[in-house]
């Protein structure tokens, strides 16, 4: 077994040189950058790691491998119930038994909580909800342990991810077949990079198929159910209102059908409902009545992402399992009564 020691023998250095490496403190301990090179040759010819699961399950009679999954605390927390049933699901598929840790982190502020990344602490870890600073900052690092990021773009390190053009092309797809030339589009306040990505995508397809989205025509409301009532409110304030409405959370949706349905205006007679799912199929299946929706499969991701961990903790070699990993994930589509296509159309 390769220790501290032979690290240290190796790259002609001390023991605890190696230790302030191997726990990020080079910048802070001032180690300069052609003795930090030195160590982590040193760390990739021998194969050295960390022993974390010993580190922190030393009084367990097993150790088992510690996942951690970073997610924001703010709206799309609802997106947790399908990512952690997802999880579930593989666990059990590929008989993996390893420590789930969720971690919290506020967007643009992951620097704060990043301790553990740089210090190699667990033996994988997933990300989610990064926004553009974050990813950028984590793509700065050079963690010992294979990181994953949800709907996210990184030559660096592994991704799963819903193309945003394809979730777009099937909803305008929809709206073709309906022969749909004006609609309405709700789009969340202060958006993510996913959900920006995917309502600039949106808007791009429809000018492509000259179906006219008039700015006027775009609302913007937090994500949540009241947030949904507002966009209804604001809707029915609109002069020459479009017919239909794509939506781009389903979080939003479910309060705008709430807010419809209590003044009586009919789902699809008056306004049909286009909508992107986030938090999994039930919550628009079983609305009043049931939401058509693009589904950005969250369970799916995250067993996918689960997959590839699991493929990579088993590689020996720590460059092989540090090599990054792409998997696109197709959006599903459900065709339900609040924009019903055509008998010979609904799918």
């Amino acid at each position: 077994m390769v220790t501290l020691k032979d690290v240290a023998k190796l790259a002609e250095v001390s023991v605890s040189t190696v230790s302030i490496v191997i726990n990020g403190k080079t910048k802070e301990r001032n180690i300069p950058s052609k003795t930090y090179n030195k160590v982590m040759k040193a760390i990739d010819e021998l194969g050295y790691q960390p022993n974390v699961s010993a580190r922190r399950l030393r009084n367990l009679d097993r150790a088992k491998p510690i996942i951690a999954l970073y997610w924001t605390l703010d709206t799309r927390t609802n997106m947790l119930t399908a990512l952690l049933a997802g999880i579930q699901s593989e666990i059990e598929k590929k008989q993996f038994d390893f420590e789930l840790v969720i971690r919290i982190y506020t967007n643009d502020q992951i620097a704060k909580d990043a301790k553990e990344i740089m210090n190699n602490t667990y033996n994988g870890i997933i990300i989610g909800a990064t926004s553009e600073a974050d990813l950028a900052y984590l793509e700065s690092l050079s963690p010992r342990m294979p990181i994953i990021f949800i709907n996210r773009q990184s030559k660096k390190f592994s991704t799963v991810y819903v193309d945003s053009s394809e979730v777009a092309i099937e909803a305008v797809s929809l709206l073709t077949k309906q022969s749909v030339q004006q609609i309405g589009v709700v789009a969340v306040e202060s958006p993510y990079v996913a959900s920006n990505q995917r309502i600039n995508a949106f808007l791009e397809e429809c000018r492509k198929q000259h179906i006219v989205v008039d700015q006027s025509h775009i609302i913007t409301a937090p994500n949540s159910l009241a947030g949904g009532v507002t966009a209804a409110g604001r809707y029915l304030q609109l002069t020459d209102r479009p017919k239909t409405i794509f939506c781009e959370s389903d979080t939003i949706v479910m309060g705008m059908i709430h807010e419809l349905n209590r003044l009586k205006i009919k789902i699809p007679e008056e306004v049909a409902i286009i909508s992107i799912g986030m938090t999994g199929p039930d919550a628009t299946q079983y609305s009043t009545p049931p939401i058509t929706a693009i589904d950005i499969p969250s369970e799916q991701i995250a067993a996918a992402a689960i997959s590839i961990l699991s493929k990579s903790l088993s590689q020996k070699n720590l460059h092989d399992r540090l090599l990054p990993v792409h998997q696109k994930i197709a959006p599903t589509t459900y065709i339900r009564a609040s924009f019903p296509l055509p008998p010979d159309d609904n799918l």
